[in-house]
């Protein structure tokens, strides 16, 4: 048995259930908040027993649409779901499990799931030393996360943190200390709207009566305007040459604003002291925009290779645009739309300046690989927060007869459905998402895999086994 820490296993099909909650977008009547959770809750309800609801308890975190809030919006909402929701359910509603968490604890849920879907948790009691984990770097529109894990005797920082994994708060066996943070603007969407502020400000320093640019980061003759935020526009024109684009980016991946400290110690992004490990020796896993870039287009998703990935860029980037068009009607590009091959060339750009300029991870030896799913699952950050919040079960009193022979935890045997009811509102009550942005009455996923807003789980979805 794989002793100390909660085993999970997806068995069955899924039961999907999805909804859009912004709840940012209830302010100033942040007394319509309540309205948000109730579907989700109601749906919930329907796979719990009702003398187990008392036993049951609700989660809601609150991640980054709402971080974006000025703190006292944000505790309107807070205040108006803990006061509401009593009155909503019968299930435990307790404060500290409805709140606004921390960027780097997305991090750390999302380092969770996927050590956790690759099995890198599990060991057995003649085991003398546990896996090496996978360390992951997702790229979203706004932000770029990392979460990987260093030796216990590494130094502490403000991007450390220690992770327990076991139920047992004295147990090292599932003790981490992980190197964690999010870039808030180093994400794409955000890296090309800075991009473009700075082609317009140089434009401007020319001081000329040129309306356009000569873009690297386009295709060859591809034309976009743009419109800046005082009325005025500009256009750039394509001439589609990948390296000079990765070089034009180098000037962004600098905070404007560097942290001191950065002077005289190794850092990323001039902001963050690099950990005391070399991220080219760590296995890594790049999700999201690191999949689509290097996919969609380049089919060149999975074990990372620059000199093969920077070759293929670069005949994609120098294409004409026309020609561009041509294939995509052909169907050469079946994962892609017109989007994505408008914005391909700057987009492969990025993520490979950010790997390598942001992150120094080596172009001639490295562990990086890019996903979209982990052993053909998405990795969710909330199955890792699943597993943290659920580390101290099972919980007291139970009696009842177990519905399958092998359900335990941590040599306890507890009821299948009341661990399979619990897990379903955890999860349902985690996935609720809030992302700024209009109102939309589709279901939307977010560049970034931690914005999904999407709930999968059935009543024979999970089950628990020595």
């Amino acid at each position: 048995m794989s002793h100390g820490m909660l085993k999970l296993f997806v068995v069955a099909a899924l039961v999907v259930f999805a909804v859009i909650l912004l709840l940012f977008s209830v302010l100033p009547n942040s007394t319509d908040a309540i309205e948000y959770i109730k579907p989700l809750l109601d749906y919930a309800i329907e796979f719990i027993p009702l003398n187990k609801h008392s036993y049951t308890s609700l989660f809601i975190f609150a991640t980054a649409g709402m971080r974006l809030l000025p703190v006292e919006k944000q505790n309107e909402v807070l205040r108006n779901l803990h006061r509401n929701l009593p009155f909503q359910t019968s299930v435990q509603i307790i404060p500290d499990h409805i709140k606004v968490i921390e960027g780097k604890w997305e991090g750390i849920y999302f380092w969770i799931a996927v050590n956790y879907i690759l099995g890198r948790f599990t060991r057995n009691r003649t085991e003398s030393s546990r896996q090496p984990t996978v360390g992951i770097i997702d790229m979203g529109g706004a932000s770029v996360q990392i979460a990987v894990e260093l030796n216990l005797t590494s130094g502490t920082g403000e991007s450390v943190e220690s992770v327990n994994l076991s139920c047992n708060d004295n147990e090292q066996a599932y003790s981490y200390r992980l190197f964690v943070t999010t870039f808030l603007g180093y994400g794409v969407n955000e890296a090309l709207r800075k991009y473009e502020q700075k082609l317009s400000n140089d434009l401007a320093v020319e001081n000329t009566n040129k309306s356009f640019v000569r873009d690297p980061c386009l295709p060859v003759n591809l034309l976009k305007t743009v419109k800046n935020e005082d009325g005025s526009q500009f256009s750039r024109k394509g001439i589609g040459d990948w390296d000079t684009c990765i070089k034009n980016l180098a000037s962004l991946l600098t905070a404007t604003v560097a942290n001191p400290k950065c002077q005289i110690e190794k850092c990323l992004f001039g902001l963050v002291r690099s950990p005391s490990i070399s991220l080219s020796e760590i296995e890594l896993y790049g999700f999201s925009e690191y999949w689509f870039s290097l996919e969609n287009v380049l089919f060149m998703g999975g074990q990372y290779d620059f000199s093969k990935t920077a070759s293929r860029a670069r005949q994609f980037c120098h294409m004409k645009w026309s020609t561009i068009q041509t294939q995509y009607r052909n169907n050469v590009y079946p994962k892609a739309d017109e989007d994505r091959l408008r914005s391909q060339c700057f987009k492969s750009a990025w993520i490979t300046a950010v790997l390598h300029e942001g992150f120094l991870i080596s172009k001639t030896y490295n562990r990086f690989r890019s996903v979209l799913d982990v052993n053909g699952q998405e990795a969710h950050w909330a199955l890792g927060a699943l597993l943290y919040h659920m580390r101290y079960f099972p919980l007291s009193g139970t009696t009842h007869k177990p519905q399958h022979p092998n359900y335990q935890i941590a040599g306890r045997r507890i009821p299948a459905y009341w661990i399979i009811s619990l897990v379903l509102l955890v999860v349902i009550a985690l996935w609720v998402l809030y992302k700024a942005g209009k109102k939309r009455t589709l279901l939307r996923r977010d560049p970034s895999m931690w914005g999904y807003m999407t709930l999968l789980l059935s009543q024979d979805q999970l089950y628990i086994q020595p």
